[in-house]
């Protein structure tokens, strides 16, 4: 890429759709877009590649749109990555303080947390991050950063996420078929919890909900250190397929009917309220009523939302919520959902979008992106 020092580009690689940015990185640490690119996905299942020139060539559209729009030819990638196979636990590490006057250097950071990471993994396992979220001297807790500081033991508690090393490679391997090498995996949930969540959202507590087409991505923060991440093999296609096994209808069909009329509340829509579309087995338009389709919805979001909860109380997490949830990604954008969320998971809910970004257009500060 050139100006490797000043242009920073991301691609994500979901069920639906192949997202390419490129960003300008300023002195300090602003980012400015100068670039995007789009893709409808094919070759991937769930978030996870069944297909590598079929991914491939989507990464390569991408690519070709957000070159064309910065005018920067595009070498290097962070990636991210999601699926069904990740999988998170939360340890702890420990170690003496040995060095001059029992002061805690970097280093002594280093092997703390290499010894929290010093467990044994299953074979066919990677660790994809490791991520601290308290340090302990001397059973005295609440640090960040515990360096310079002096005492004769080190604690650290972390949060570490894997994933399936093949799946992860076929997801590079799809890259560098589009002649694209990967610089940096990144967790998908953690890249979105940049751009939507605020600094007192996490240090209050608070879980982001990332709806996507074929999984949910959830991480949970509490102050500012990320406790719980998981993904949840259900996402926007399944709201699409109910439409689709309820009333008959092709599944391009019933995914323009969800977007364009969608709602999970029949507030408002009169009981002999039509929806006009095509049937399989029917000629031309014919007439659905609103309320069928939403209720079909409404049951599916009920799923997902029921999912979520427990997923959240099984972590041990939900009772640290303070700040709530914050719900994004293309799911996230059915009608009603907000207010459904809140009322099944009992605490306050919003929806997120990206912030914080320059260059950002109106049609991209958009929970899809």
């Amino acid at each position: 890429m050139s100006n490797k020092e000043r242009i920073v580009c991301g691609l994500d690689i979901g069920t639906t759709k192949t997202w390419m940015l490129l960003a300008r990185v300023s002195k300090n640490q602003n980012l400015e877009v100068v670039g995007t690119g789009y893709a409808l996905s094919s070759g991937l299942n769930k978030g996870n590649v069944v297909d590598i020139e079929a991914a491939a060539a989507c990464v390569l559209k991408a690519a070709d749109e957000a070159e064309l729009k910065s005018g920067v030819s595009i070498d290097w990638v962070t990636l991210g990555h999601s699926g069904d196979h990740v999988q998170s636990f939360n340890c702890h590490g420990a170690i003496s303080i040995v060095g001059k006057l029992n002061q805690v250097t970097p280093q002594d950071m280093l092997q703390v947390i290499r010894a929290a990471k010093a467990i044994p993994m299953p074979p066919g396992r990677d660790i994809l991050h490791i991520l601290p979220q308290e340090f302990f001297l001397d059973n005295r807790g609440g640090i960040q950063n515990p360096v310079g500081l002096t005492g004769s033991r080190l604690d650290v508690n972390v949060h570490v996420v894997t994933c399936d090393e093949f799946l992860k490679q076929n997801l590079v391997n799809a890259v560098n078929c589009a002649q694209m090498r990967v610089r940096r995996i990144v967790l998908q949930q953690l890249a979105s919890a940049e751009a939507v969540l605020t600094p007192d959202e996490k240090e209050l507590g608070v879980a982001l909900i990332d709806i996507g087409g074929g999984t949910t991505d959830i991480v949970a923060f509490l102050r500012k250190s990320v406790h719980h991440t998981s993904v949840l093999p259900i996402g926007g296609d399944h709201f699409t397929r109910d439409i689709a096994m309820g009333t008959r209808m092709p599944i391009e069909e019933a995914e323009r009917i969800k977007k364009e009329t969608g709602t999970v509340s029949d507030d408002g829509i009169a009981e002999d309220a039509l929806i006009q579309a095509q049937v399989i087995g029917k000629r031309g338009m014919y007439g659905i009523p609103r309320r069928f389709v939403c209720n079909i919805l409404r049951e599916r979001a009920l799923d997902v939302l029921e999912l979520i909860k427990a997923d959240l109380e099984d972590s041990g997490i939900a009772p640290h919520l303070t700040a709530g949830v914050v719900i994004t990604g293309g799911g996230s954008m059915l009608d009603g959902l907000v207010g459904l969320a809140e009322e099944t998971l009992g605490i306050p809910v919003r929806q997120g979008l990206p912030q914080g970004i320059q260059g950002i257009t109106e049609d991209l500060s958009h929970p899809v992106y």
